[in-house]
């Protein structure tokens, strides 16, 4: 160590003890694994500019077996890239020196190294060799040595080699901190899924292997709707992958203090005409990617991934989904907005920024830079989202940012293809088939047919109407239809039927081959069913017999049957049979019955019973007819909600007469402008003076001026306008009786309406009958709303 030089300078040289200090940054131990891999990356990054061809790069994480003594225990990181020099390993085990180049490689600071090994044990080996190498060398790094001898001095070190053709570099820590093991083992599957996330794009390319624990990590995939899938919103097809590709232009960037130049900086060369040194060069800004539609909603699984060099800084980032207002600060959440506590949110994307400058940790970008702003801009517009949102706020005109289309246009998450949605208990299934790599659920084609399903469930797309079963041989001729009837002398008797020439017809019982040409299979009801999680199920496949057709068991028709093939089920179910058609049952409660006693069967030597089957298969598939009051009040606000936002386009034209209807109840006026006070304090003075934009704050009203406005001004509600109902088409009768046939449908609304506003104001203590009956009101509601 020096010491003081002269009376002017002193030796402020730090001791050793800061490298174990380190080790006491708050580093993950999957982020450990990722600085060292990054280095290694880099490396193959290298050899391929400089056209050096690496057979199979191949990058090996792996630790000792638990047999191996606890002071014997080490972590190895290796690479077959083309290796260094001491001289240059000397250089990459210095903290804070970086020889890499900032803009094209994932390292950056020079300190990941020296934060890695800190982190996880006490002593290091780092080696290379180079190919016609003889032997790997390197250098040892030991925290407790270096304190002791108060030097930064370490030890160079030689390893055999066993072929000189090889080449690369290996880490092996040794001394492993408390716990660290403990962690490794614990939490392996937790660091393998952080790993395989984080490095998706370069194991996409398949260019590089990265093994940990033995086991090749794979690229985690995002489940998305085909580009080709797409929503109607205002007339226009939103589809539901967006690509995006922006020049954001291009600017000065200091290479070696790894930031960009400010205008001001800039300004400064160019006003006194200096050359800008060789470190500070142009950088262009370009962002790529895409945002998407996710084919399932979560909590938590969806947001957007920001991608630096092919490593991912931000994964299921929601930052984009909030709105700062510049006025106030305030900042209030866009997406989701709807069912977002029990759903969640779909949308999600992978988008590069290579210029983004990243944290030390490099899990978060630098935000206060003007490259975050002109990428945030880019991706999700200027000011609001939501049109209710920017109407507060004086924006003009719809956000078609990509973000803003996908989130007006895909927000809702009611299951059918006009959202392009699944219901979700049925999305979350076909998801883990997806992630297991299952063949047939990779494509959304049945993801899309599942929709289409729901939307027959709903009783869209005219699947209520029963087609004529026009027989075999459709024919006007009525002789066609009776048996047996030829021509001649029609007063001859028909010949008598004696006892013994009688025949007595055969039992009919439908087989499957029968049933299978006169159904059709039902997607997002077929999967793998079972009671425990840990017990074998059973793979059904269910399907719904087309219209006209039956099943019918010792001549007489039943509403489903079950086939049982080893683990193989086919179940089929007729929705025409009166218990499924007039009783409140399911078909999957059916099918649940049926299957509880196939495995009480089964499973009997284990001591499972039908109840103990059947409340198990209930827990574990029936999720979808479970009653949640928050998720219902969820529900009813989402389609409150949508008809507000479409109250402006529906009266905007008779916006003084919805006024005065308005005025009508002086009490609900006053709610209505303390609202528009508290959320849109600029569409105030609009609303008292009938100004241009006026229609605006229709959509702050109450439940109770809806009500009004709907029973007031019907023809703009009804006839697809907003309601599936006919209104102003039904020309049947006399003035009076058209009046009584239009009032039938503006009721049945009407009390919809009050079924919703009441389940908004409502307890948590409504019991299991009034929850079923709102539950009841939010399909049909649903099924009615464009």
């Amino acid at each position: 160590m020096s010491n003081i030089s002269s009376p002017n300078s002193v030796d402020i040289t730090p001791t050793p003890k800061i490298l174990r200090t380190l080790g006491d940054i708050p580093f993950e131990i999957w982020q450990c694994f990722a600085e060292l891999i990054d280095n290694s990356l880099d490396a193959f990054a290298d050899a391929e500019r400089r056209g050096i061809q690496i057979p199979t790069p191949t990058i090996h994480v792996y630790w000792s077996r638990e047999s191996t003594p606890s002071q014997d225990r080490e972590i190895v990181i290796n690479d077959n890239a083309l290796g260094m020099d001491l001289a240059s390993l000397e250089n990459a085990a210095k903290a804070g020196y970086s020889a890499n180049d900032p803009i094209s490689h994932l390292g950056l600071f020079g300190m990941g190294f020296n934060i890695a090994t800190a982190r996880l044990g006490g002593e290091t080996d780092f080696v290379s060799s180079q190919k016609g190498d003889t032997k790997y060398t390197g250098i040892k790094i030991n925290f407790e040595q270096l304190i002791k001898k108060r030097t930064f001095i370490a030890p160079v070190i030689n390893e055999e080699k066993e072929d000189s053709n090889d080449s690369g570099t290996r880490i092996t820590i040794r001394n492993l901190k408390d716990g660290i093991y403990g962690q490794l083992q614990k939490k392996l599957t937790q660091i393998r899924r952080q790993l395989e996330t984080i490095y998706s794009p370069i194991l996409t390319r398949n260019k590089v292997r990265i093994v940990l624990q033995g086991k090749q990590l794979s690229p985690r995939l995002h489940c998305v709707w085909s580009d080709s899938r797409y929503v109607i919103r205002k007339g226009e097809k939103v589809f539901a992958r967006k690509e995006i590709d922006c020049d954001l232009g291009e600017t000065r960037f200091d290479t070696q203090k790894n930031r960009y130049l400010s205008d001001d900086e800039i300004a400064e060369y160019e006003i006194h005409e200096t050359p800008f040194p060789d470190h500070i060069v142009i950088r262009s800004r370009r962002l790529k990617g895409w945002i998407g539609i996710q084919r399932f909603s979560d909590t938590t699984q969806f947001g957007l991934d920001f991608i630096r060099n092919g490593r991912k800084i931000l994964v299921n980032d929601k930052s984009l989904f909030e709105f700062e207002n510049p006025d106030t600060g305030t900042k209030s959440i866009e997406y989701p907005i709807e069912l977002g506590s029990t759903t969640g949110g779909r949308i999600v994307g992978e988008l590069t920024v290579d210029y983004l400058l990243p944290t030390y940790q490099k899990n978060a970008f630098d935000t206060s830079g003007r490259a975050w702003r002109l990428t945030a801009e880019a991706i999700r517009g200027a000011g609001p989202i939501l049109p209710k949102s920017r109407k507060a706020v004086g924006a003009d005109g719809e956000n078609d940012s990509p973000l803003g289309k996908l989130i007006n246009a895909y927000r809702r998450p009611d299951a059918g293809t006009r959202t392009l949605a699944l219901p979700n208990p049925v999305a979350r299934d076909f998801y883990k088939r997806f992630i297991s790599n299952d063949q047939e659920y990779l494509s959304d084609e049945k993801w899309f047919k599942a929709a289409q399903e729901a939307d027959r469930d709903r009783g869209e797309g005219n699947q209520r109407l029963t087609p004529v079963n026009v027989g075999e041989t459709p024919s006007d001729d009525v002789d066609s239809y009776l048996a047996n009837v030829t021509s001649g002398d029609t007063s001859s008797a028909p010949p008598v039927q004696t006892a013994s020439s009688r025949v007595v017809p055969p039992v009919v019982n439908s087989t499957r081959a029968s049933l299978l040409p006169l159904s059709e299979k039902i997607e997002s009801a077929s999967g793998l069913y079972t009671y425990k999680s840990q017990i074998v199920g059973m793979t059904v496949t269910v399907r719904c017999m087309k219209n006209g057709h039956n099943i019918r068991h010792q001549d007489e028709k039943v509403p489903c049957v079950l086939f049982l093939d080893g683990q193989e089920v086919d179940f089929f179910y007729d929705p025409q049979h009166s218990v499924l058609s007039e009783y409140p049952i399911s078909p999957k409660q059916l099918l649940l019955h049926g299957l509880a006693e196939k495995f009480a069967f089964r499973d009997t030597n284990a001591g499972v019973s039908f109840s103990t089957a059947l409340w198990g298969l209930i827990d574990n598939h029936l999720d979808e007819e479970r009653i949640n009051h928050q998720s219902l009040q969820e529900r009813a606000g989402s389609i409150i909600s949508n008809i507000k936002e479409r109250l402006p386009e529906l009266l905007g034209h008779r916006f003084e007469a919805v006024k005065t209807t308005i005025q009508e109840a002086p009490r609900e006026e006053e709610d209505f402008a303390r609202r528009l006070l508290e959320e849109a304090p600029n569409l105030l003075e609009l609303y008292q003076n009938c100004g241009n934009g006026a229609e605006q704050t229709l959509g702050y009203v109450c439940e109770s001026i809806i009500k009004r406005l709907v029973s007031k001004f019907p023809e703009e509600f009804f006839d697809s306008k907003l309601f599936n109902l006919p209104y102003t088409t039904l020309k049947i009768g006399d003035p009076a009786t058209r009046e009584r046939l239009r009032k039938i449908p503006i009721d049945r609304v009407l009390s919809y309406i009050t079924d919703i506003a009441s389940l908004l104001q409502g307890s948590h203590s409504q019991n299991k009958h009034e929850l079923l009956r709102y539950a009841n009101t939010m399909s049909l509601m649903e099924g009615l709303v464009q």
